[in-house]
């Protein structure tokens, strides 16, 4: 065993002596195995969960899979209340999604814009 895992190791014992891994959020919750990505590479799918990990990905994706399921289905509904319903729900989603992504933008760095101007202007 390496000098590395042997630090890791016994941190992790002394964190156990200290209680520290009780009463974890989802302790005694099964895990969640279900593929999210059908279809996608490994590489891709592990750079997306890294990219929602670190907060860079919120659920908009999720939100637009819904959006484009929903108009699938008021497309080949041919019930009027049944359109209605997902209309309505269809409306729902779209200002959740808009609101994400208002508050992304609103997240978004303002000298980013200036910084990417000068590297557009440095390739002509």
């Amino acid at each position: 065993m390496d000098l590395f895992s042997r630090i890791a190791e016994d941190k992790i014992k002394e964190a156990i002596k200290n209680g520290e891994f009780e009463n974890l959020p989802g302790m005694g919750k099964p895990l969640n195995l279900k593929d999210d990505l059908p279809g996608m590479n490994a590489e891709m799918k592990m750079g997306y969960r890294m990219l929602k990990n670190a907060g860079f990905i919120s659920d908009q994706v999720d939100l637009r899979k819904e959006l484009i399921t929903l108009n699938d289905l008021i497309s080949a509904a041919t019930d009027d209340d049944e359109i209605n319903r997902l209309q309505e729900k269809l409306t729902r989603k779209q200002l959740q999604f808009e609101k994400i992504m208002e508050q992304r933008r609103k997240n978004t760095n303002v000298r980013f814009g200036s910084y990417a101007e000068k590297i557009y202007g440095k390739m002509k």
